[in-house]
């Protein structure tokens, strides 16, 4: 059993292929000088026909993807005709005599050695990009045959569906032309934010990262079961193992299209708000189609990952335009304001730490004209209705207030050019710094409603990274102060009047949602492939159990006892 942190949720059982080690490669051996040319004609015959796959393929994906989340495939074509990347190559064959699949592999490592040495998220996706356009190009010189360059697939079924185990989240692995039969997708590295970590989301094919030194655990055509809801893959298991999985998934990858189950309710009718947490619009269609009520969040950083200029408002307006068309123009959504790391934006500033620096707020505050820009583009998007927009990151009340100032100024701006715009805007604050956990008052008093981040607010109560695996337990621990503050928020919310929403993918962990439920959660905004699972969850609790769970949790002294309870409460 290996772990590893989700970037989709979902099941996947399957036999294992290796991808993405084509770079990992032998010294090279010297090219004759009489083949150097035709090499060069070979690199460019490759690139030829990797940009005519990337075509290919983006018209096959266009009816399930949104524009935008297309445009990733644009940016994929664009790396291949890069001059700077050209140039590299050629260079590396013509004066290092190398065979193109060295040549490639050289240029990949020295760049991804480079950007390893930033601290930029941006610059490190940039890298990981690049390095799926050498794999491209390598496998149109390679041909199936070789890809793995290791082993010979024993065991897997080389026309049924099939796990990915990759060095490297891959945007070519994703969208290859066999895409429908990747099931899963395991990965040494990269992360959510990723090229390939959104479009995995939009397709709906369950992935993890952070699986480390993938092929010293399991061999080609092993197979694994990919339980990517708590980042967990199972290698070779027992039958019994995969009866019970079995159960729940098909061998065919999760549709883009989700059904409709029905209103989410517990066992005795009492009804629960499911609304969607969304980063694409992609995942905007499945939650229409799961029956969601709305959007409870719309994460707005797409568009500024995929652009290298920052975004234009007419830019942000359309696809503000296409998230309200997808899900239908009287239907709640409510977009979160813009939430990167000044060094996600500004690769040459040199912050010490972003994450614990300009982020959310902060960072919109400190750069007037970006945030004023996505303000006119939400309130643009809105003509002569409510919009909703969430603030990320805040730690006063302070921080609300201002927004709620930048948002006069703006529609009032608007309405004096004559242009149409929304006539009534709420503002809501995202509850993840602790200090406004432990006193909401301030901030509820500013805030139309409060949507309680609970990835983000359990990793700085618990001063543990998500995404670190090497302080995963202490990030995934039971400590009951974390418990306890869940709970109490339910309460400052109820005596403060404010409406108050749940946003995370542990709101709908299984071991965790029936205390939520007992405490008192009824709204939850949750990743629209997790509809299914959560409805089922609820079908197995009436209030009154729920409450009583709440009561024997809410009255542990150590984490160790926590988790017991609930593992023994487990339905």
């Amino acid at each position: 059993m290996l772990e590893g942190l989700p970037v989709c949720a979902g099941v996947a059982i399957g036999p294992v292929r290796f991808r993405g080690f084509e770079l990992d490669r032998p010294l090279p051996l010297r090219l004759p000088t009489t083949r150097v040319e035709s090499e060069v004609e070979r690199f460019r015959s490759a690139v030829r026909r990797s940009i005519e796959q990337v075509g290919k393929v983006k018209q096959e994906l266009a009816s399930g993807l949104g524009a935008d989340e297309a445009r990733i495939l644009d940016v994929h074509a664009a790396y291949l005709e890069d001059p700077t990347f050209f140039q590299d190559v050629e260079n590396r064959i013509r004066n290092d005599q190398l065979a193109l699949e060295d040549a490639l592999a050289r240029a990949v490592r020295d760049f991804d050695r480079i950007f390893e040495l930033v601290e930029s998220e941006h610059m490190k996706e940039r890298a990981l990009d690049l390095r799926d356009v050498a794999l491209r190009v390598i496998r149109n010189v390679q041909g199936p045959a070789s890809e793995d360059g290791a082993s010979s697939r024993a065991g897997a079924d080389d026309d049924g569906p099939y796990v990915i185990a990759a060095h490297k989240l891959s945007l070519t692995d994703l969208v290859d032309l066999e895409h429908g039969r990747v099931v899963g997708i395991i990965a040494e590295q990269g992360g959510p934010s990723s090229h390939a970590g959104i479009l995995a989301r939009s397709l709906g094919i369950p992935a993890i990262t952070g699986v480390a030194n993938l092929r010293e655990h399991f061999r080609d055509g092993d197979f694994v079961i990919v339980d990517a809801g708590t980042g967990i893959v199972h290698v070779n298991p027992d039958e019994r193992l995969r009866r019970e999985y079995e159960v729940h998934v098909t061998t065919v990858k999760t549709p883009v299209a989700l059904a409709d189950v029905g209103p989410a309710a517990l066992s005795d009718g009492e009804g629960i708000i499911v609304l969607g947490a969304c980063g694409n619009l992609g995942e905007v269609t499945q939650a229409r189609d799961a029956g969601f009520e709305g959007v409870g969040i719309y994460r707005t950083e797409l568009l500024y990952l995929l652009e290298r200029d920052t975004p234009t408002e007419e830019l942000l307006l359309h696809h503000y335009e296409q998230v309200h068309e997808r899900i239908g123009r009287d239907v709640r959504v409510v977009f979160r304001l813009l939430d990167l790391t000044r060094l996600q934006r500004q690769p040459s500033d040199d912050e010490p730490n972003p994450v614990l620096g300009l982020r959310g707020v902060r960072g919109l505050l400190s750069e007037p004209e970006l945030l004023r820009a996505q303000l006119r583009a939400l309130l643009r998007a809105s003509p002569e209705s409510t919009l909703e927009v969430a603030v990320p990151f805040v730690s006063t009340m302070q921080d609300v207030r201002r927004i709620h100032e930048v948002v006069r100024s703006e529609r009032a701006m608007l309405m004096k050019e004559g242009v149409a715009c929304a006539h009534d805007v709420k503002v809501g604050a995202i509850v993840e710094v602790p200090a406004v956990a432990f006193h909401m008052a301030g901030v509820a008093n500013e805030a139309d409603f409060l949507v309680v981040a609970l990835d983000s607010l359990q990793q700085y109560l618990l001063a543990a990274d998500r995404d670190n695996l090497l302080v995963q337990d202490y990030y995934q621990g039971f400590h009951p102060a974390l418990f306890r503050l869940l709970a109490q928020l339910v309460v400052d919310a109820k005596r403060l009047q404010t409406e108050l929403m749940l946003f995370g993918e542990a709101a709908v962990n299984g071991l965790r949602l029936p205390f939520l439920l007992g405490v008192g959660y009824r709204e939850f905004a949750i990743s629209p492939v997790r509809a299914g699972g959560l409805r089922r969850a609820l079908e197995k609790w009436s209030v009154a159990e729920t409450q009583e769970l709440a009561r024997r949790v809410l009255a542990c002294q150590t984490s160790l006892d926590v988790q017991r309870c609930l593992l023994e409460a487990e339905r």
